[in-house]
């Protein structure tokens, strides 16, 4: 662990065991994401942040800026056949903005030294991605942005982001359109504060400055957050129409998230312009059936299936017309610029029927977050095939509240508190094995609050296996 990072958390007062803890944490990102945690420094406050109004008793672990002599050490442990990711916060390290770090220019060119041919993808807000950066981005090519710009009008940029130049964002869309320097455009849409003109002109922008896809969040927010931030529960179905309107007038892939889905049906969201899929002639809209004249059962599984082959044969249905075969002529693992929302994996169907084989358990208790009950419901309709009864049963975000719906930051007294209330008032046969969320708990079995969830088969006397 580099120096600078141990004086900092002890100064915190962090005890060794929280130092260990946040260093088996940036390894666990290199190892199992290709992640590579930069620092947590950050030159906004934005109001909608996922590291504002936690409880505290949430343990994520904050970095000051990593020496360029920790950075090499992680090399090893990179996997140069996947994308390195930088700047995306979806670990337990609060990852802040990249280019606050002093010497990200070193680290890029040690990254693309070392990983000539990997594709690197970074995360900005692009407030300091300024002209000699769009330059060096341009020259070390193979990397892609991620831009989270939010908003654009100088008083909202202000209000939700805490930044007094929103400017320099906002201009660094047009220098990466100006350097050749692919890129994706966010927004996490703020509506019920900012009105919906702010966040379409947003859209329209940067789909005008040559983003290639667009993705658009709802907001989530504790029970911790003030009263003028949270927002009613039709807020997604206002935003998803919204969305659907203007697809019909920008001509990017624009995806919202989390998505509803309705069907586990394979439908195009959208196609990046100028890609393979492009040019092969598929539109949004189509729905693909096969691929390579096997049968596909999600838009995950085709997904996966067009990435891993070269030039796959697909088979699609557009309204009402017949069939129509499309060959997606480009290497295997390279990108098809097909845009899917993400659904179901029929391999996680897979694994939990394995769990059910491994206990012999005759009845099997699926615990799922609000948000992915209805897709996992409709994968078990279709793809269940063992002979053990599965029932699934949603656990509420208790822990953090709000308009927290997630399965990843559900917590073991969420999971705990379900099962009492099951258990309780349930007259069917007592489970004989529980299914947990996976995305809920890191390497060790533990939750956001470190947490084991070998404590709910403490309390419950029932084996658990996470999936």
């Amino acid at each position: 662990m580099c120096i600078s990072l141990l004086i900092t958390y002890i100064t915190r007062g962090l005890l060794v065991g929280e130092i260990n803890s946040a260093e088996n944490s940036i390894r666990d990102c290199v190892v199992d994401g290709n992640i590579l945690p930069l620092t947590s420094m950050c030159n906004t406050r934005c109001i909608f942040c996922s590291h504002r109004f936690n409880p505290p008793e949430v343990r994520v672990y904050r970095i000051p800026p990593r020496t360029l002599a920790s950075i090499k050490n992680a090399l090893p442990f990179i996997d140069p056949a996947r994308p390195i990711v930088i700047g995306e916060s979806v670990t337990r390290i609060v990852e802040g903005e990249p280019f606050t770090h002093p010497e990200i220019a070193a680290i890029l060119r040690l990254l693309r030294s070392a990983f000539p041919r990997t594709p690197i993808r970074l995360t900005t807000n692009g407030i300091l991605l300024d002209e000699e950066m769009a330059h060096l981005l341009g020259r070390l090519e193979n990397i892609t942005i991620n831009l989270s710009l939010n908003c654009m009008g100088e008083r909202n940029r202000n209000f939700l982001l805490g930044d007094n130049q929103a400017g320099a964002a906002v201009n660094s869309v047009k220098l990466l359109q100006e350097y050749g320097i692919p890129f994706h455009g966010s927004v996490v849409a703020m509506p019920h504060l900012t009105g919906w003109d702010e966040l379409e002109n947003t859209i329209r922008y940067l789909s005008r400055h040559g983003a290639e896809t667009l993705r658009v969040f709802e907001p989530g927010f504790s029970r911790l957050a003030p009263p003028e931030l949270q927002f009613g529960r039709t807020l997604r179905i206002e935003l998803e129409s919204f969305i659907s309107r203007l697809r019909r007038i920008i001509n990017i892939p624009i995806i919202t998230e989390p998505p509803i889905i309705g069907s586990l049906e394979a439908e195009v969201a959208g196609v990046i312009a100028g890609s393979p899929a492009a040019r092969a002639g598929l539109k949004p809209g189509d729905v693909i059936t096969e691929v390579n004249g096997s049968r596909v059962n999600s838009r995950v599984q085709a997904f996966e299936r067009i990435r891993k082959a070269a030039n796959p044969e697909v088979a699609v249905k557009r309204g009402d017309e017949p069939p129509i075969a499309f060959c997606i002529r480009k290497g295997r693992g390279e990108r098809s610029g097909l845009v899917m929302h993400y659904d179901l994996d029929p391999g996680l169907i897979d694994d939990m029927a394995g769990a059910a084989r491994r206990h012999r358990a005759r009845a099997v208790l699926l615990l799922t977050s609000q948000l992915a009950a209805p897709v996992l419901r409709q994968g078990l309709e279709r793809f269940w095939g063992e002979g053990a009864d599965v029932e699934t049963l949603e656990v509420e975000n208790h822990f953090f509240g709000g308009s927290i719906r997630a399965a990843g930051l559900l917590t073991v007294g969420d999971m705990g508190d379900c099962l009492r209330k099951y258990l309780s008032t349930s007259t069917t046969v007592k489970p004989d094995l529980v299914l947990l969320p996976g995305l809920a708990f890191d390497r060790t079995g533990s939750d956001l609050t470190a947490t084991p969830y070998a404590r709910l088969e403490d309390e419950f006397g029932i084996p658990m296996e996470v999936i």
